[in-house]
């Protein structure tokens, strides 16, 4: 119970500091991170509530996300590797 009044809590701390400094910093630098594709009209209540998610979870639970993060970069890796691999043979 504690850990989820924890994880409660800086996801609230998270997002109010997110949504505060949207405008400043934290909208620009996605904007010139993401593709049009994942660009909307109003990216601030999609991606500051994803991003206080993570976070949060992060604080909470620091070792079940850095181990979450290596397995998604492995499969990203070898899913990269083996695509190129894959066009190397198609062509």
């Amino acid at each position: 119970m504690t850990s989820l009044l924890i994880w409660v809590l800086a996801f609230a701390v998270l997002l109010a500091v997110m949504i505060k400094s949207w405008e400043k910093g934290l909208g620009c630098v996605l904007d010139g991170l993401l593709p049009s594709v994942l660009r909307s009209d109003d990216d601030r209540w999609i991606w500051c509530p994803a991003l206080a998610v993570l976070g949060a979870t992060f604080i909470v639970f620091p070792v079940d996300m850095l181990m979450t993060l290596l397995v998604i970069g492995v499969i990203a890796l070898v899913a990269c590797k083996l695509g190129c691999w894959v066009m190397g043979k198609v062509h």
